[in-house]
C-alpha cells in the first residue's frame, strides 16, 4: 500500500495526524507542511504497511470549521486558475485566428480587450511553440 490518509487536527501548538490505515500511527508537528514528512519518516518504523515509505501519497483529512473553510477556498480557487487557463488559451486561439484573418495587432487587443504588448505575447508564444 503507497497512498494514506491522516485525521490531523490542532492541538493547542502542535498539528496532530493519527493514520487512518494504523491508528497507532500518531505523530506531531509543529507546521502543517510538514506532517507529510513526518508521516513519511514514521513509517520507515513500520515496513509491513508499506515497502517505498519515502514515495507514499499522504492525503490529509483536516478537522475542524476554520481549516474545512481554508481547504474549500483552496479548492476553489485551483477551480478558478484551472478556468482561467482555459480561458487564456482560447483567447490565444482567437487571436492567432484574428491575425490569420489579416486583423492588426492593435485591432486584436480591442476586439479581446487586451493590450497591444499582450497580443505580441500571444503570438509570439503561440508562433515558437508551434515550431
Amino acid at each position: 500500500m503507497d497512498t494514506f490518509t491522516a485525521t490531523v487536527e490542532r492541538g493547542e501548538t502542535w498539528w496532530i495526524a493519527q493514520l487512518n490505515e494504523d491508528p497507532g500511527l500518531i505523530i506531531q508537528a509543529r507546521r502543517l507542511d510538514q506532517i507529510q514528512d513526518e508521516i513519511r519518516e514514521a513509517l520507515t518504523l513500520f515496513p509491513e504497511l508499506t515497502d517505498s515509505p519515502e514515495t507514499a501519497t499522504i492525503h490529509l483529512d483536516i478537522i475542524g470549521n476554520a481549516e474545512q473553510q481554508a481547504q474549500e477556498t483552496r479548492k476553489q480557487l485551483a477551480d478558478i486558475r484551472k478556468r482561467e487557463d482555459q480561458e487564456l488559451a482560447r483567447m490565444a486561439t482567437q487571436a492567432q485566428q484574428l491575425a490569420s484573418s489579416g486583423y492588426n495587432y492593435r485591432d486584436i487587443a480591442y476586439l479581446l480587450g487586451i493590450t497591444y504588448g499582450r497580443v505580441g505575447q500571444i503570438l509570439k508564444t503561440n508562433t515558437s511553440t508551434a515550431l
